[in-house]
């Protein structure tokens, strides 16, 4: 089984982008800037400035207008509209349009008109880390933004840089929408379509017909899987194993594909991927720069616990368990709460998911709280089976 990960409002590249007639506009104030990212293993965000303060917001390539948590809503102002919006647990959500305050990244203004108001919970318990907010497509989508993982930097500019041009690959990219979308081969023989997804946490997910032409006939590598959503959502969903994905002259080994419980969606390339380049998104001149990084190689790893932890008012909380896992043939439920694992008790979120996923035949030992009652427990990490 995986880890609990976050899995955003996909829904917006076809139902916001259609919702949606107010225009938003970001403009860089000078022709090149960077920022650091903070990689929690889930999700990635950014230092912005707003109400005098600072804040983290996510990057979402995937979300269509930018958004801020529902806790900052006081302070936005009258709702100029409200529209719906389904996530990919197939939950609805109602979204309010404010006018954007001024939110400053790296000093610059984002110069954008209207930000949606959003519930960002299950962010926050899923990373352990603060998320403020949400920047999307309508602040990137002019722009040329640069991810580099190996030293977690955001770079964006209004052209094309020279260091981006000397990428290894040059793959083009189409519109959809408000977004962008980049054609792969799966298998040696499954030709799919993929939207640019940095708010997806994993590498690949998947719609029902993409699911239905890749895993009809291979039922023997789908896992089960449990995924959160913002606001506070989770479900079951499946879990794919991808032998081979080509994107240009790229080859990808042992990569993961999430079912997308919505129908309506598009299937994504999602953050996992993009982790292991140098990638530039060139989107005015709808082009993907891709030079392999530290991370080029590495598959995708599995949660060997059966353990979906949430980080709630500074403790490790256990939201699930998976029967018949490790973790729960060592008696360990949900709403547990873990103190410490292998006699470390400040872990982050993103240290325990490593070592979960670390390797089969790992020992694991921890300490657990339930009520009044603390106990030892522990379990070996076992690869999960169909």
């Amino acid at each position: 089984m995986h880890q609990l990960t976050l899995k955003h409002i996909v829904g917006f590249a076809t139902i916001l982008s259609a919702m949606f007639q107010i225009s938003n506009t970001g403009i860089a104030a000078t022709n090149e800037w960077s920022v650091p990212i903070s990689d929690d293993g889930a999700m990635i965000r950014v230092p912005v400035t707003a109400f005098g303060r600072s804040l983290y917001f996510l990057i979402d390539t995937g979300l269509s207008i930018s958004t801020i948590d529902k806790k900052y809503e006081n302070q936005l102002g009258d709702v100029i509209t409200e529209n719906r919006a389904e996530s990919p647990l197939s939950a609805s959500n109602n979204i309010s349009i404010y006018h954007c305050p001024e939110i400053l990244l790296g000093g610059h203004p984002l110069k954008l008109q209207t930000i949606a108001c959003m519930d960002m919970t299950m962010a926050r318990l899923v990373s352990g880390e603060p998320c403020d907010g949400m920047l999307g497509m309508d602040f990137f989508g002019n722009k040329v933004v640069s991810f580099n993982f190996d030293e977690r930097l955001l770079s964006l500019y209004e052209r094309t840089p020279e260091i981006a041009k000397s990428a290894s690959t040059i793959v083009p990219i189409k519109t959809f929408y408000a977004h962008y979308m980049v054609d792969v081969l799966l298998n040696g023989k499954v030709p799919v379509s993929l939207m640019l997804d940095t708010g997806d946490s994993g590498s690949l997910s998947f719609n029902d017909s993409d699911w239905e032409k890749v895993f009809s006939a291979n039922s023997n590598d789908v896992y089960s899987a449990t995924v959160g959503a913002i606001g506070s959502h989770s479900a079951k969903t499946q879990l794919g194993r991808i032998e081979k994905l080509q994107l240009g002259p790229l080859t990808y080994t042992h990569l993961h594909a999430l079912y997308i419980h919505n129908r309506s969606d598009v299937s994504h390339l999602g953050l996992n991927f993009f982790r292991r380049h140098v990638v530039t998104f060139d989107f005015p001149n709808q082009k993907l720069y891709l030079q392999p990084g530290k991370r080029f190689a590495m598959p995708d790893k599995n949660d060997m616990s059966g353990l979906h932890l949430l980080r709630i008012d500074g403790l490790t909380v256990v939201h699930s368990v998976d029967e018949n896992s490790p973790a729960f043939n060592a008696g360990i439920r949900a709403e547990d709460t873990i103190q410490s694992i292998n006699g470390e008790g400040s872990l982050t979120m993103n240290s325990i998911r490593e070592m979960l996923q670390s390797e089969a035949g790992k020992r694991i030992k921890l300490q657990m709280q339930r009520g009044d009652h603390s106990w030892q427990t522990e379990f070996t990490l076992i690869e999960p089976m169909p």
